[in-house]
């Protein structure tokens, strides 16, 4: 099980949270994810080579990767970067191999990750999405945090159930294919199936899989954009539009 090793701090207006990199997020270049920098999905570029100046006046141009090991070699590191294409900024990740143990990778630049909660999301659960997001020494109190802020979600957005694994089958009914692959992957991540527990009793700090904490998180902010910032926008859009006709003398737009 990977551990994080994380930093928390919390603002109004954000929170910054850095962690292990999951199984599924490496950065390499000529791969697709999200910039920790910018936040926005893009394919990653191969990096630029750092340079330095040399007393003589020459420039000597860096290798972007690096790769020791201990003296025994059952400990491997290899260090690589790759640069957003968005904002041009580079991405350093550390890959570490014990022995015939899974490799576990650190993202060593930029040190910390941003995650927000829209302000159309209701107080309690934006409250519980970011403590969830900045919880940093355990991995297990941050899976069991996102799975009790998307129980909390999905009964008030009306998806009542015994259990989250019931929310999950009912909500995912109402869904567009893409964000309802995603929640229902959070039952097969977070094994629910060997470990119950994590659906009857959310909050409930227990053993976690690889990528558990960060997937469910990924997947509250999908909804919180399906459920509350899109239909806030259509709302204010709607409004505008209800102005303009009533500045031009046209009838108001039927109610759906």
């Amino acid at each position: 099980m990977l551990q994080e090793e994380n930093i928390k701090n919390k603002t109004d207006k954000f929170i910054v949270v850095t962690y292990n990199l999951s199984q599924f997020t490496h950065y390499e270049a000529g791969s697709s994810g999200k910039c920790p920098h910018c936040q926005h999905i893009v394919f990653f570029n191969t990096p630029r080579e750092g340079k330095i100046v040399l007393p003589t006046g020459g420039i000597q141009y860096l290798d972007t990767k690096l790769s020791t090991e201990s003296e025994d070699e059952r400990e491997k590191v290899f260090v690589y970067s790759s640069q957003c294409p968005n904002c041009k900024k580079p991405i350093v990740v550390a890959k570490i191999e014990i022995e015939e143990k899974p490799p576990v990778y650190r993202l060593v630049h930029p040190f910390n990750v941003v995650r927000t909660a829209p302000s159309e999301v209701p107080e309690e659960i934006r409250e519980d999405f970011l403590e969830a997001a900045v919880l940093p020494v355990s991995e297990k109190a941050s899976a069991a945090l996102s799975r009790r802020c998307l129980q909390h979600l999905l009964t008030e957005r009306g998806y009542k159930g015994k259990d989250l694994n019931e929310q999950i089958e009912k909500v995912v009914k109402d869904l567009p294919p893409r964000i309802a692959e995603n929640l229902d992957a959070v039952r097969v991540i977070g094994n629910f199936a060997a470990h119950p527990i994590k659906s009857k009793q959310t909050g409930l700090i227990v053993d976690v899989e690889p990528e558990e904490a960060n997937w469910t998180l990924d997947v509250l902010e999908e909804l919180f954009e399906y459920f509350y910032v899109q239909p806030k926008k259509a709302e204010e859009k709607r409004k505008r539009l209800e102005e303009k006709l009533k500045e031009i003398g046209k009838p108001p737009l039927k109610k759906p």
